[in-house]
Order: structure tokens, then sequence, then C-alpha cells
């Protein structure tokens, strides 16, 4: 057994980049810019954005990428993200339909 290798997680690919800028885009048209490492877990970066948009719990809002909901215990590096890609977000609303 090696002494000196960091043991990587098997479903993470090591990136050549050290930091991913992303932009995370409210309802009301306004972006925040993070920069994140590949390795980086959504759920830090959806808890960054709640609270510096003094929302109580980041669950309340839907985080999407490409249309599709992303995941608060995926990484940039499963996601696939890429330097200066676009996360929409959305509060979530339940109910709205027509009660008899």
């Amino acid at each position: 057994m090696e002494g000196n290798k960091r043991n990587k997680r098997p479903f993470e690919e090591p990136s050549g980049k050290n930091h991913i800028n992303l932009k995370i885009k409210s309802q009301d048209g306004t972006f925040m810019y993070y920069k994140v490492k590949p390795t980086s877990i959504m759920k830090r970066i959806f808890m960054s954005y709640s609270e510096r948009k003094q929302i109580l719990n980041y669950k309340t809002v839907r985080f999407l990428y490409n249309g599709n909901r992303v995941s608060p215990r995926s990484t940039v590096n499963q996601l696939g993200l890429e330097d200066g890609d676009e996360i929409d977000a959305m509060l979530d609303q339940e109910g709205g339909g027509f009660a008899h």
C-alpha cells in the first residue's frame, strides 16, 4: 500500500483547473457569482446563496441546470459544470390548482 498518495473518491474525476466560475440567476434576474473548486458539494453553494438572499432554508429554493433539478449532494464535477455556467434559482411553490 502506498502511503503518500491521496485517496480520491471513485466517482470524481480529477480536473486540471483549480477553480470554476459559476453564476446563479434568481427569478428577479439578478446574478450571484461563485468561484468554486470542481470537487465542491452543491449544498454549500446553495446554503451560501440562500444566506446572501436572506432565505431561511436553502431547501425552499429549486436550483436548475439546463432545466434539470440539481441535487445538493452532487459535486461540480459530477454535474459537468464548466467555467461560466449558469444555474437558475426558483422559489418553490406548492399548490396553485383550482379548488372546487
